[in-house]
């Protein structure tokens, strides 16, 4: 497939609408399709996009995809990366991982860190690929908990 450019811009209060149904149409059946359903849940969504800094990617005039984070002390913990079919395999999650990287730097956080499904290999590839390595943390079923060290910043 052909790469695109993308423009990520801050999430909008028109945009929410189209993010639930990208997740609907991406995320839910990713949940199912692992054999856990549970992983998705509408109103967990709804909460994120209310706490999260959510950024949009927009390719070709459509929202391409989107990306949830939070700040937690020193990290940006990166909650959400979702691309819309029409655009897999088109660079769309590295643009959005990348903005999530310059985020994190002007904010001079230390650290991002990531959950993944052990068995989503699609993002350990990405997130592997962006110089994500297994990090030490809290413990939970099946996940992988991934971490990139930034540069130190001067305060």
């Amino acid at each position: 497939m052909e790469r695109v450019k993308c423009s990520v811009r801050d999430v909008s209060a028109d945009d929410r609408g189209m993010i639930v149904l990208l997740a609907e149409e991406t995320l839910h059946p990713l949940a199912d399709g692992s054999g856990h359903p549970e992983r998705y849940h509408t109103t967990e969504l709804l909460d994120l996009l209310e706490r999260a800094d959510v950024f949009v990617a927009e390719a070709e005039g459509e929202m391409a995809g989107f990306v949830a984070v939070e700040a937690e002390d020193d990290t940006l913990a990166l909650r959400c990366v979702c691309v819309s079919p029409a655009f897999e395999a088109r660079g769309v999650a590295n643009q959005l991982v990348d903005w999530a990287e310059g985020v994190a730097i002007d904010r001079r956080l230390h650290r991002l860190t990531a959950f993944v499904p052990a068995g989503d290999h699609p993002s350990l590839r990405l997130y592997r690929g962006h110089d994500f390595v297994p990090a030490a943390g809290p413990a939970q079923l099946e996940m992988v908990l991934l971490e990139k060290r930034l540069p130190a910043t001067e305060d």
